[in-house]
């Protein structure tokens, strides 16, 4: 039996809820939803509060719709009058293509915590597989049926084959909030997806020159390191794998052709390029020192599947699934904004 949704502003679980309805519904917010499209930007506030309880919960929509209809206290809290139904609440989010939700999740937590500019910044790469929980022992799913529904059969360490889809995320390692979301259909391997990582942090200007991005052994490609350096001007810190030679990845780091394009920059850009590839090599024989630092997205993850619901999802349609998966990683990004965003913090968050 569940118990009711019983609403106390001294409770602790409603005064950090309350500071994220806070962030949701600030002016900064608004403006950015306006933005992206979205006309009625109060049904989609109260779409992403009410998308939010059940999460942050552990309960269902339906549950939380139930609640609001029952306790003024609740509607006062969620600041509304009329409560939409469940369905309601997910036929207005399905108007909006997951990019969309991307790119306004990505704004917002660039404009609750803006980077910040002095020094060298250090970020984290990671990915992890989401799977929709489809029973395959009671009932097989073809091939064929999945290419219709848009949906792969895929392959990961930690769980073996699911039926599903890849979301990577980038995180500033400082405040643990993430900066990047992506999502990629299937399981593609994660040394193939390296350069649209890349791409899509570059037009976004996050990285800049000389900033360290880690990324775990799966990433793993000496070409990867190249790219890294010389179209995007970072320090890629790929764990490496065994087969590893420090020798053959210094005979690789020569100067792009562009060095020599133009005579007045050329000293100054082979004079960046080595600094880089010094940093890199240095940084690549002492990796194991950064395994601690890389371990932050580990933590960030176990509290989006743990702490937040994300382990395996109970939609059925690739759009649904990726929404949910935006938003839910949107959470965990407005908890580590709100002070957890230490290791210790994100531990204990994805316990309670």
């Amino acid at each position: 039996m569940k118990h009711h949704l019983n609403y106390s502003k001294e409770d602790p679980n409603y005064i950090l809820l309350g500071k994220i309805f806070k962030i949701i519904g600030s002016r900064k917010s608004r403006t950015i939803i306006a933005s992206k499209g979205v006309r009625n930007i109060n049904m989609m506030i109260l779409s992403i509060k009410i998308i939010f309880t059940p999460i942050f919960f552990n309960i269902t929509v339906e549950f939380v719709v139930s609640e609001l209809k029952r306790d003024k206290k609740l509607r006062k809290f969620f600041k509304i009058n009329d409560v939409p139904s469940a369905v309601q609440v997910s036929e207005f989010l399905a108007r909006f293509k997951p990019d969309t939700y991307i790119k306004m999740v990505n704004s917002i937590l660039m404009q609750i915590k803006p980077l910040k500019r002095r020094g060298k910044r250090t970020f984290i790469v990671d990915a992890t597989p989401v799977d929709l929980d489809y029973n395959i022992q009671r009932k097989h799913r073809s091939k064929e049926y999945l290419e219709k529904q848009d949906l792969k059969w895929s392959y990961s360490s930690s769980y073996g084959f699911y039926i599903g889809f890849k979301a990577t995320v980038v995180i500033e390692h400082t405040s643990a909030m993430p900066v990047a979301i992506l999502i990629h259909s299937g399981a593609p391997h994660d040394s193939k997806i390296f350069a649209e990582i890349m791409e899509n942090l570059r037009k976004r200007r996050i990285i800049r020159k000389g900033d360290i991005i880690l990324f775990d052994k799966g990433y793993y490609s000496y070409k990867n390191y190249q790219i890294g350096i010389s179209k995007y001007k970072i320090v890629p810190l790929i764990f490496p794998k065994e087969n590893f030679k420090i020798q053959k990845l210094d005979d690789k780091l020569t100067y792009p052709l562009q060095v020599f394009k133009d005579k007045k920059t050329e000293k100054k850009s082979k004079k960046l390029y080595n600094t880089l590839k010094n940093v890199l090599i240095q940084k690549i024989e002492n990796w194991k020192q950064y395994k601690p630092i890389r371990g932050k997205i580990e933590d960030f993850f176990k509290l989006c599947k743990s702490g937040l619901s994300l382990k395996k999802l109970h939609k059925y349609t690739p759009e649904s699934a990726q929404r949910t998966t935006i938003l839910t990683v949107f959470l965990a990004g407005l908890l580590t904004t709100t002070g957890y965003n230490t290791k210790t913090s994100l531990q204990k968050l994805s316990e309670t």
